[in-house]
């Protein structure tokens, strides 16, 4: 019975090794092998929910509506930031109080505060490595906001 109970620690321990869990705001490495190649109508269901890196791209960066603006960290033009857990832009902040999974990207709940003021609204993220389309539900539009990714803090 002990060399069962040897074996089963050290295959818990390997499972969980220090460092190997990337940090909230950073997206998961994409998954290598033959369910994360499939394409998502091959895939079993919930597969891509399941396999870190397989789902849609990250929302999570700097965005901005012009390059110029992504150099900017206060006033009216300045980038768009997203991580996990907060929205803020220019007069705003939000905290993220839910994040839904769809096919092709994400769909938040925003607890806002602006200008003194608090309001709860949903958005929808459908990023590429180089864009992010972001449509506001709850405004009575369904025309999303062309948004660029900044490349760097700086810009």
């Amino acid at each position: 019975m002990k060399p069962l109970l040897a074996l089963s620690v050290l295959c818990l321990a390997a499972c969980d090794r220090p460092g190997a869990v990337n940090p909230p705001t950073e997206p998961a490495q994409p998954v290598q092998g033959p369910i994360a190649a499939a394409p998502p109508a091959q895939r079993p269901p919930g597969a891509a929910s399941m396999l870190p890196g397989a789902g849609p791209v990250s929302f999570v960066g700097r965005w901005a509506a012009k390059a110029e603006w992504c150099a900017q960290t206060t006033g009216e033009g300045r980038a768009i930031e997203i991580t996990t857990t907060e929205f803020s832009g220019y007069e705003n902040r939000c905290a993220i109080v839910g994040i839904d999974e769809q096919p092709d990207g994400y769909q938040a709940t925003l607890s806002c505060d602006s200008e003194g003021v608090r309001t709860r609204e949903r958005v929808r993220f459908v990023a590429t490595a180089e864009t992010l389309n972001l449509t506001w539900l709850d405004r009575g539009t369904d025309q999303p906001v062309l948004l660029i990714r900044c490349t760097s803090l700086a810009g």
